[in-house]
């Protein structure tokens, strides 16, 4: 039980600041116990949760496709088609890094350099198909362990020029179809407890107050800060790797 709550505390408080989710909850489940995907999955739905309340606005404008959300949907579906498609097709393989501590610290490292990047870019666009199949593409690449989702999606939005609110909600909407797309794919090792539950729950609750969190922390500039951090977490990943070998 104790476990699962650390995962959820760690779901939560990753998920959406951008030092990757899953390459924290692979990180110490390597260390603690074999990872367990499903269970993991569960804990995304639980930040799910979050999102669906911090964008509930959006999605209403998006449901009853008032005029100026009507691209919105276009928008949502090219930026989700290729990490839903590369995901389907490498499943398998994007499964065996979550227990490569040298992966790992290469993923952290480049989420560091990425943010880091995003330091010297400007607004100065609106949202269009073409740097939504840009943010797309950027997101596959958070399909795998260390490399942050939000990290990527936020990063390639303010790269495009977009402005800083509006990177963070698109971020937030191609979570929606993202964490339920890994749900159904993992529902075949499907179960539930107790433990799996109260560690929805925590994560739900917890994950309000990180996604808020990051809100404000992009909207005051210091998005860029948490490279340092990636950075820190890839060396602690490479340590593992020797003390491993």
């Amino acid at each position: 039980m104790l476990n699962e709550i650390i995962y959820a505390i760690l779901q939560a408080a990753t998920e959406f600041l951008p030092v990757s989710s899953s390459g924290h909850l692979a990180l110490v489940s390597n260390i603690i116990d074999k990872p367990n995907l499903f269970f993991f999955t569960v804990l995304h739905l639980a930040s799910l949760i979050a999102v669906l309340i911090f964008t509930r606005k959006e999605i209403f404008k998006l449901i009853t496709f008032e005029k100026n959300y009507r691209k919105m949907w276009l928008f949502i579906i090219i930026a989700t088609i290729p990490a839903a498609l590369l995901g389907f097709l490498f499943q398998d393989f994007i499964e065996q890094t979550f227990s490569s501590y040298l992966f790992l610290a290469s993923a952290f490292f480049f989420t560091g350099t990425i943010l880091l990047l995003t330091r010297f870019f400007k607004a100065q666009n609106e949202l269009n198909w073409k740097n939504s199949l840009f943010i797309g593409i950027a997101q596959v690449l958070a399909l795998f362990p260390g490399v942050s989702r939000s990290g990527m999606t936020i990063s390639s939005s303010l790269f495009s020029g977009i402005k800083k609110e509006e990177a963070v909600k698109f971020s937030f909407l191609l979570f929606i179809p993202l964490a339920l797309g890994a749900f159904v794919l993992e529902f075949k090792n499907y179960y539930f407890d107790f433990s799996l539950l109260a560690s929805f729950v925590l994560c739900a609750l917890l994950s309000i107050l990180f996604l808020n969190l990051l809100y404000y922390i992009v909207k005051t500039n210091k998005f860029w800060l948490f490279s340092i951090y990636c950075f820190l977490i890839s060396l602690v990943s490479l340590l593992f790797y020797f003390f491993q070998s």
